[in-house]
C-alpha cells in the first residue's frame, strides 16, 4: 500500500509515489481472520501494482479515483492491531483525497510509515511483489547504519538537489557504505554498488540529476529492503 506522494529522489532508499490498498467486498463478520487477510492483501497487491508507475500527484490521484470500492473495503478487512489502525487511517485519507481532488491529505507525516507497515504485513514490497529472501537481513550491519543515516538526513528532501546537498556534507557515509559492499549478499551487491557509485558521481560532478532516475529508485528499493525498510 502506497499512499504518501513525494518527489522521486534518492534517499539511498526509495522515495516515490505509491499506491492504495485493499480488497473488494469483505467476508462476513463470522468469517475467519485468514479470510479477511486474504482479501485485504490481494487488494494491496493489486493496487500497489496499479500505482507502481504513477510518478505525479495527478497520476496517483487517478488511481485512487479508479478504485473507490477498494478504498471502502479496506476498512471492512483491516486486521487488528497497528497494521489495521494504519490501514483505516490511510484509507480514510485516500477517500478524502478523492473527495477533495487533492492528495494533500495523504502527505500527513503521521501516515509516513503506514504503507510500508501494511505491505510488510502482507509480505510484499512497494510494487506488490513478494518480499525477497534478503528482507531485513542487513538490518544491524554497518552498511545499513550508514544507509539509514542518509535516509534520516534526507527525510525532508523535496528533490534531488536537497539530497545532493546532504550527501556533499556527509561523504563519510558513502565511504562507509562502500567499505561494506564486499560483504553484501549477491542479490543486493550489484544494486548497492551502482547506488554508491551514482551517489559519489553526483557529489563529485555536483550533478543532482543523477539522483532522480528510475535506476536509482530501483537500486534504493533493493538497499532499503535489505536494511529492513519497506517503503
Amino acid at each position: 500500500m502506497r499512499m504518501r506522494v513525494l518527489a522521486p529522489v534518492l534517499v539511498l532508499g526509495l522515495v516515490a509515489a505509491g499506491a492504495a490498498a485493499c480488497g473488494s467486498s469483505g467476508p462476513s463478520a463470522g468469517d475467519s481472520a485468514a479470510a479477511h487477510k486474504r482479501l485485504f492483501c490481494a487488494a494491496d497487491v493489486t493496487l500497489d501494482k496499479a500505482a507502481a508507475n504513477a510518478t505525479s500527484a495527478a497520476g496517483f490521484l487517478a488511481v485512487l479515483k479508479a478504485h473507490p470500492s477498494q478504498l471502502a473495503a479496506i476498512k471492512d478487512n483491516a486486521p487488528a492491531g497497528k497494521a489495521g489502525s494504519e490501514a483505516r487511517a490511510l484509507a480514510g485519507a485516500a477517500q478524502k483525497a478523492v473527495a477533495d481532488n487533492s492528495i494533500d491529505a495523504l502527505n500527513d507525516p503521521s501516515l509516513e510509515s503506514a504503507g510500508g507497515d501494511i505491505d510488510t504485513y502482507c509480505g510484499v514490497d512497494g510494487v506488490g511483489d513478494p518480499l525477497p529472501s534478503y528482507f531485513a537481513a542487513g538490518k544491524t550491519s554497518a552498511f545499513c547504519s550508514a544507509s539509514n543515516s542518509i535516509n534520516n538526513g534526507t527525510s525532508d528532501a523535496t528533490g534531488p538537489a536537497d539530497v545532493l546537498t546532504f550527501l556533499k556534507a556527509h561523504t563519510s557515509l558513502l565511504d562507509q557504505m562502500a567499505s561494506q559492499l564486499a560483504a553484501l549478499p549477491a542479490a543486493v551487491k550489484a544494486d548497492a554498488q551502482d547506488l554508491v557509485n551514482t551517489a559519489r558521481s553526483a557529489v563529485s560532478g555536483n550533478n543532482a540529476d543523477e539522483l532522480g532516475t528510475q535506476t536509482v529508485q530501483s537500486d534504493s528499493m533493493t538497499v532499503n529492503l535489505y536494511c529492513g525498510i519497506n517503503q
